[in-house]
């Protein structure tokens, strides 16, 4: 059970939204009034794409008591992966606040106030491993994501972990990223609602997002300044805009005691900077076929420019180089019945130990082998430019070249070509010879299309490469000339 009646006061607050709140005791009678509406309907695989809200978390605790498979969908998915989604995990009904954003059927009535329960035709009846409760969707590189089957068992035990580890009571915690995010989920409502916390949820357009994109980032301050939270979930962006902001006088709330920053490499100057600063920020490790979270930097057991130590409800080990995870995992993929029940997952990523902490050096797949058969992890070069602050995306290229590129996205339209040149020059110091940029294309913002950007807001490697093809070969036809 999420909602432990021993951890809790039932008058207490447990969520918390920009104009209203919810008791722990009107939660879990939502949570009961619903979960007995969704063991009515015949339907099993509940689909729900909704923004942030209270609904969103009673809908999630209902579908794990009524034993449902929920299917949480991001609201910036394309046409083509909702599509996608919807087909491949048998969705019978559906959960929303937009019903104009597909080809909704009958309209269902439901104990929701907020959101509305539509009839799909189910496409397909999939296959899934026993004992799934929840298939998180990767943001994948293709128009066609993945899912990932996991039990709720797994869930709850990393919440657990993670509540301990952090070991904060009645905590306040906001959530800034889409609940969908299984980080956000496990680590940012199940925990906080573990201990008998608040769950703060604004709404993505109340944060400032458009899309994936955080478009107005002074939204957000407003919202951190306002809600006083002791704890946050940051991506590297999110970390790098609240750097920035500090530096240009932005005062963070003395309230906040833990900020974990994950979901892509942090670069060791990017979290300096933010100590430096006064930010307490913890760096951490997971991926969703681990169930979210596996290590994490803690204020009594850090150390620089690792992702910390295991929590401890999985054995992580190093073969070849790679990460791999055992014990706490997904049940398998969506409709890939050879991949069900693993012993372990490989998680592609190199790392190297130190005692017993883990650091992560970049991905196997994605290493850059240049012409002169040197290895370059991109996140490594890509981390020093984004640490900057100067960029909002950094993509470096050159395989198979005698030199790398990088293609950069501007933080601020007016920084000029000399002054990004300066830059280069500065970030390249810090490079061995064979990683530096020798040659580099700017542009002001990235184009409009969610499927360059992960749910994360990071870039996504392949689909950036394909998009740049044509300036990446200019970019090499210029290192040959």
């Amino acid at each position: 059970m999420i909602l432990e009646p021993k951890t809790f006061k039932p008058n207490g607050i447990a969520l918390k939204w920009n104009g209203g709140s919810m008791c722990y005791e009107d939660l879990t009678a939502q949570v009961r009034t619903l979960s007995h509406w969704m063991l009515q309907q015949p339907e099993k695989h509940i689909g729900l794409i909704a923004d942030n809200c209270a609904e969103w978390v009673v809908c999630d605790l209902a579908a794990r008591e009524a034993d449902k498979v929920l299917i949480p969908i991001p609201l910036y998915f394309s046409e083509q992966q909702r599509a996608h989604v919807f087909e491949e995990a048998g969705i019978g009904l559906v959960i929303t606040n937009n019903k104009h954003m597909y080809d909704c059927k009958k309209e269902v009535v439901s104990p929701l106030e907020t959101l509305q329960v539509f009839k799909m035709n189910a496409v397909r009846q999939p296959c899934i491993p026993a004992g799934t409760g929840k298939i998180t969707f990767t943001s994948g590189s293709t128009g066609k994501p993945k899912g990932v089957c996991l039990s709720n068992v797994s869930q709850y035990k990393v919440a657990k972990s993670v509540s301990i580890a952090v070991g904060l009571k009645h905590v306040r915690h906001l959530c800034l990223l889409p609940l969908p995010t299984l980080l956000e989920n496990i680590a940012g409502v199940y925990a906080p609602l573990l201990v008998g916390g608040t769950v703060v949820l604004p709404s993505s357009n109340e944060l400032g997002f458009s899309g994936a994109a955080l478009s107005n980032p002074d939204t957000m301050l407003s919202q951190i300044s306002t809600h006083q939270p002791e704890t946050l979930i940051l991506v590297p962006e999110l970390l790098m805009l609240l750097v920035s902001a500090c530096q240009k006088g932005w005062i963070p709330p003395s309230s906040l005691s833990f900020i974990a920053v994950g979901g892509a490499h942090v670069s060791p100057e990017l979290l300096n900077k933010a100590k430096a600063l006064g930010l307490p920020v913890y760096e951490g490790y997971g991926l969703s076929e681990g169930v979210s979270v596996n290590t994490l930097n803690l204020p009594t057991h850090q150390r620089g420019s690792s992702v910390g130590q295991s929590l401890g409800h999985n054995q992580l080990s190093i073969e070849d180089g790679e990460l791999v995870v055992k014990g706490n995992i997904f049940l398998g993929y969506l409709n890939q019945p050879d991949s069900f029940y693993p012993s372990k997952v490989y998680t592609g990523d190199v790392v190297s130990k130190k005692g017993s902490y883990f650091y992560v050096h970049g991905r196997k797949k994605n290493i850059i082998i240049t012409s002169v058969g040197r290895n370059i992890s991109p996140e490594w070069v890509e981390s020093a430019l984004a640490a900057t602050g100067c960029f909002q995306y950094a993509l470096l290229v050159g395989e198979g070249q005698t030199k790398c590129s990088a293609i950069l996205v501007k933080r601020d339209s007016s920084l000029s070509a000399e002054q990004i040149k300066a830059i280069i020059v500065k970030v390249n110091e810090s490079l061995p010879e064979y990683a530096r940029i020798a040659n580099w294309h700017a542009i002001d913002s990235l184009p409009p299309i969610a499927s360059l950007l992960t749910a994360n807001g990071k870039l996504r490697r392949a689909q950036a490469l394909d998009y740049f093809h044509t300036i990446i070969s200019q970019l090499n036809n210029q290192l040959v000339a």
